[in-house]
């Protein structure tokens, strides 16, 4: 009895208890608010039409009062929309006095007119009990009209925009923003390292490397040229040199260009290198050509014919060192300059040693004057013989002459050498190398002795000359040998 006496004489509680919380009219409940979206916004991709809309003033209703709760945060949604009053915004104020039982109790300005289409109720009709739940405070049930609507206004303004750009053809950013499966794609449209290498393709250098035969031989020849070039000028090769200046390290990094030149340029033959003995020899050789090329070629001939012996090393005279770009290289590459303490050393070691007595006069006779020889100088190199007791090899080279002739001389005291000579490049001349038996000395014979002296190089001399006209003699041509 006591609750339903509170009941009835409470109209606040007897009309909030008879009728359910107040919805606006063009607002849908909640519950149904994800699902009108949804199929809203299916209906609006799929026709590419705008979703349909309410009745003029009943949109233009919705607007306004999304507007009006956007700027008035405190509005009430019961029926009718305005701004709140101070009753409704004073959740302290304190409540109207109750009237008798039976009385009708009037209804506060200050609280909204119920819908006319709810009935009132009568104390009589009232249930005889409320759960506390239902019993719901103005000022919360007006919160949460507040962000249904405004949620609600979103959503629709949001799907009218996207229906109307679906149907201009357009979308929105955030319909385009598809990075992360772009990203995907391309990870797994992409080779892998060494399929996108060899898609690219290899390099010309790489390619001339692997192709076969002479090709390669002619690229790896260049590449090292290139090398021997900067050597030349001081700029590469490796900083461990023996007491002579050689550098073994720009030796093994040049042996491609030496290799080309022997076997495919020159095709140097050689003959008689098993008469070079073991434990030091002078090999006694012409000089020809306007740069001299023999020494290297000599050298490479021992190397490979005799391996058993020592490292060779050829005499060069001084104007070699003071050449530019030349004399650096031809150090490094094993030449040695011409004076007897060198030689004797080099002797002394069991190598063989190489020497040219033309000297400059050899490699700058011109062409005309090929396979003449030049004087042997004073006789040097019997000398060092009589005095170490090595033998003497004479030795005639073939092919130089025509390899780089000699067709012109150009100044070169600026430089520090007697002149610049005037030449073609490599031309493939055929080479053949023969070296003669060892020469026979007197017994007992000083280098003090001159007639000896003269008597040797004469012979020498001789025995090489003799040696270049049969290889003359025996040549089919310059270039086929």
């Amino acid at each position: 009895m006591g609750s339903r006496r509170v009941l009835g004489n409470d109209p606040f509680q007897r009309g909030a208890a008879e009728r359910p919380p107040a919805t606006p009219a063009h607002v849908a409940p909640a519950e149904d608010a994800p699902s009108e979206k949804a199929a809203r916004a299916a209906k609006a991709s799929s026709h590419g039409a705008a979703a349909p809309r309410k009745p003029a003033s009943t949109a233009r209703s919705a607007k306004g009062s999304a507007k009006k709760q956007t700027a008035h945060p405190s509005t009430k949604q019961h029926g009718r929309e305005g701004p709140a009053t101070p009753a409704q915004t004073r959740p302290s104020a304190p409540e109207p006095s109750r009237p008798a039982d039976g009385a009708s109790a009037p209804v506060p300005p200050s609280m909204p007119e119920p819908p006319p289409s709810t009935p009132r109720a009568s104390p009589e009709s009232s249930p005889p009990h409320v759960p506390l739940a239902a019993s719901v405070v103005p000022e919360a049930v007006s919160a949460l009209d507040r962000d249904e609507v405004v949620t609600e206004a979103r959503e629709l303004a949001e799907a009218e925009q996207d229906a109307a750009d679906a149907q201009a053809g357009t979308h929105s950013a955030s319909t385009l923003s598809w990075t992360p499966l772009r990203a995907a794609v391309t990870v797994e449209a992409a080779p892998p390292a060494e399929e996108a290498r060899s898609a690219s393709g290899t390099s010309l250098a790489e390619t001339l490397r692997e192709a076969p035969g002479v090709l390669a031989e002619a690229w790896s020849a260049i590449e090292a040229a290139l090398r021997a070039l900067r050597a030349g000028l001081g700029t590469a090769g490796g900083e461990q040199l023996d007491v002579y200046g050689r550098d073994a390290r720009l030796s093994e990094a040049v042996a491609p260009l030496v290799d080309f030149l022997y076997s495919r340029w020159f095709r140097v033959e050689v003959e008689g290198a098993g008469r070079v003995p073991s434990g030091g020899a002078l090999l006694v050789a012409n000089h020809a050509g306007a740069l001299p090329l023999d020494g290297p070629m000599l050298h490479e001939a021992l190397r490979r014919e005799r391996p058993d012996l020592p490292d060779s090393r050829w005499l060069a005279e001084d104007q070699v060192f003071y050449a530019p770009l030349l004399g650096t290289l031809f150090n490094r590459l094993g030449a040695v300059r011409a004076s007897p303490d060198s030689a004797t050393r080099l002797l002394g070691e069991g190598r063989p040693v190489l020497i040219f007595p033309e000297g400059i006069q050899g490699i700058g006779k011109p062409f005309r004057d090929r396979y003449r020889l030049q004087r042997f100088g004073r006789g040097g190199f019997v000398k060092l013989a009589l005095r170490t007791g090595r033998p003497i090899l004479p030795v005639a080279i073939m092919g130089a002459e025509e390899t780089l002739p000699l067709l012109g001389k150009l100044p070169g005291g600026p430089l520090g050498v007697p002149y610049l000579p005037v030449t073609s490049p490599p031309l493939p001349a055929k080479w053949r190398i023969r070296i003669g038996e060892p020469l026979q000395t007197p017994p007992g014979a000083k280098e003090t002795d001159l007639s000896v002296v003269e008597s040797l190089v004469e012979a020498t001399r001789s025995t090489i000359e003799h040696m270049l006209r049969e290889l003359l003699g025996a040549r089919g041509g310059v270039f086929s040998g």
